[in-house]
């Protein structure tokens, strides 16, 4: 009798068994602890003591049960998914099919971003192509391609600093790739570059110090010309058909400034605007709370005075005109001035010469080209930074242009820009080359020159 009552008790306890492992996993389970940072909220596991971000203690946080495919979080003590039947899973789990998935769309986002970057350095919008490429960079930083092109574009922007660390990323992402040479030699140009700006800046206690001095010697130095009243060939029927028909234009005689607008000259223009808060002169239908400091004013670029202000938008072109006492040239008078009465194709002349213009891709002073000057003294009329007008665009515009001192369309959504920049093509640099904007964008190619009536005597 006793040799069946135990082993009757012992097959109690073996088929019990299961059940006890099963309601003690699951008690395990619901009472499971992962750890949390409490600063940036991210999740580690229950081993963990110190936050890798931001060094600080973790503290102890409940397990989250989700649904492998539709990501809902289950209730207490439930297994499975009441919607799909799948068995939960931890969220610091990610199956690994799912992590694929994942890391497969962020490669897909980074590229999207990054080929609109790529679109938007063609078009020459440099500003907007590093926004892009930022976001491409949070999608997927480990893109080599992309980095090579921030570094690269952070150059052309004049933030060494930035270049050197996207040029020195992309080293490290493709330590094999056949150009690695000229990346770690142009990395070399580059720190010596960040070390000459140092000391540079260093030379002066700050930037108002350098544009005080600056300003005195250009308002010596910088004027205007007079172009004199009469006929001149506008358009051509060579090229673009924005730029057709060549037409007969007469304008009245003009005043427009010898150089581009410089960094010092609107230095002046945005102390005067942060000391009185004056806009009286402004465009009266600029965006709200305009103040008109061009983006990334703290940029080293910013501290050559002789420089010409570029990231200009059109109301900020307006604006400074305005304060100056003068006004943007008409697209017909920068033409005129630009290309004189004979219809030449460049300033200079009709045949292409690579030294009379900055296309170098690199700042240069205003004027630093002598031999590119137009017949009637006006420098950097081709490169060096694309100018605004005070017209809208419109491609059909030439042929309905009045013959007498045009002045545009009444209405457009877009501003007329020329002259192309130091980023162009030579064919960009016509002298009858049309291009235009919309009036709140700017970006490193974008500035701008001043005119005004001449008063008859």
């Amino acid at each position: 009798m006793k040799k069946i009552y135990w082993i009757s008790l012992i097959c109690v306890i073996v088929l019990c068994l299961p059940l006890i492992s099963i309601l003690h996993a699951g008690e395990s389970a619901s009472k499971a602890m992962t750890k949390k940072c409490p600063t940036c909220n991210k999740i580690y596991s229950e081993d963990t003591k110190f936050c890798g971000e931001d060094g600080t203690q973790l503290a102890e946080s409940p397990v989250k049960m989700i649904c492998p495919d539709c990501k809902k979080e289950g209730a207490q003590g439930e297994k499975f998914c009441k919607e799909h039947g799948k068995k939960l899973v931890p969220l610091t789990e990610t199956p690994p099919a799912l992590e694929a998935d994942a890391t497969k769309q962020k490669v897909e986002l980074a590229r999207k971003y990054y080929q609109e970057g790529c679109n938007y350095c063609d078009a020459e919008s440099y500003d907007l192509a590093l926004e892009s490429y930022k976001k491409a960079e949070k999608a997927f930083p480990d893109f080599p391609e992309l980095h090579y092109n921030m570094g690269w574009l952070y150059g052309k922007l004049g933030d060494a600093q930035q270049a050197i660390n996207h040029l020195q990323r992309y080293i490290v992402l493709s330590p094999n790739a056949k150009d690695i040479t000229e990346v770690q030699s142009y990395v070399v140009v580059l720190k010596q570059a960040l070390e000459k700006q140092q000391t540079v800046h260093n030379t002066f206690k700050s930037r108002d110090e350098i544009m005080k001095k600056a300003v005195l010697g250009q308002k010596q130095k910088y004027g205007s010309v007079v172009v004199p009243a009469g006929e001149f060939i506008m358009g051509t029927d060579q090229a673009r058909e924005d730029a057709y028909p060549e037409h007969k234009v007469y304008l009245d005689a003009f005043e427009i400034d010898r150089y581009e607008v410089t960094n010092a000259q609107y230095w002046e223009f945005l102390e005067y605007i942060k000391k009185t808060n004056d806009h009286s002169k402004c465009f009266k239908g600029e965006p709200s709370n305009k103040d008109h400091t061009p983006r990334f004013w703290d940029n080293e670029y910013y501290n050559v005075p002789d420089y010409p202000v570029a990231r200009i938008d059109w109301y900020d072109a307006y604006a400074y005109a305005a304060w100056a006492g003068k006004r943007l040239p008409t697209e017909a008078e920068w033409e005129k001035a630009a290309r004189g009465s004979d219809g030449r194709n460049f300033p200079w002349g009709n045949e292409w010469d690579t030294g009379r213009c900055n296309l170098s891709g690199e700042p240069k002073p205003v004027g630093n080209v002598e031999d590119g000057k137009s017949v009637y003294g006006c420098y950097d009329m081709a490169g060096s930074v694309y100018e605004w007008c005070a017209d809208w665009y419109v491609d059909t515009y030439y042929t309905e242009s009045p013959y007498k001192n045009p002045k545009g369309p009444d209405k457009s959504a877009r501003r007329v820009i020329r002259g192309g920049s130091r980023f162009s093509k030579p064919f960009q640099v016509r002298a009858h080359t049309r291009k235009s904007e919309q009036p709140e964008l700017f970006n490193l190619a974008l500035g701008f020159r001043c005119a005004k009536d001449v008063k008859e005597k």
